[in-house]
């Protein structure tokens, strides 16, 4: 063999061609099984949308005033009053309801925007 075929050959007796694209032993390609890297969305901000406060829908109804047990429908209704006291002080801080007088030795809500003069 030329000295020039020899230094394009391996042990095998098989060309290898640097210039290739594909790196081939025995004539197949060889596959990289390394993890492919996929990007994820950036996930969208979430838009500040008013919320929807429980605690204004029961008072829209009612324009008097409610108690928090008679929001929640009875004085037993332990479950519903513990779900709407952290929404009536969420209410009360953003100064859509405001208390305004005791009933019953419960104090009554109103909403702020019927609250009229006395």
């Amino acid at each position: 063999m030329s000295e020039n075929q020899n230094s394009n050959s391996n042990s095998s007796g098989i060309p290898t061609n640097s210039a290739s694209p594909l790196n081939e032993v025995a004539g197949s390609p060889i596959v990289d099984n390394s993890p492919v890297l996929v990007k994820k969305a950036a996930p969208k901000p979430v838009e500040a949308k008013p919320a929807e406060n429980k605690v204004v829908k029961l008072l829209e109804k009612n324009h008097l005033g409610m108690t928090l047990p008679e929001m929640a429908g009875g004085p037993r209704q332990l479950k519903r009053i513990r779900t709407l006291r952290p929404i009536l002080a969420e209410a009360i801080k953003v100064g859509l309801v405001m208390p305004v007088s005791q009933r019953a030795g419960h104090t009554v809500y109103r909403l702020v925007k019927n609250l009229g003069p006395r």
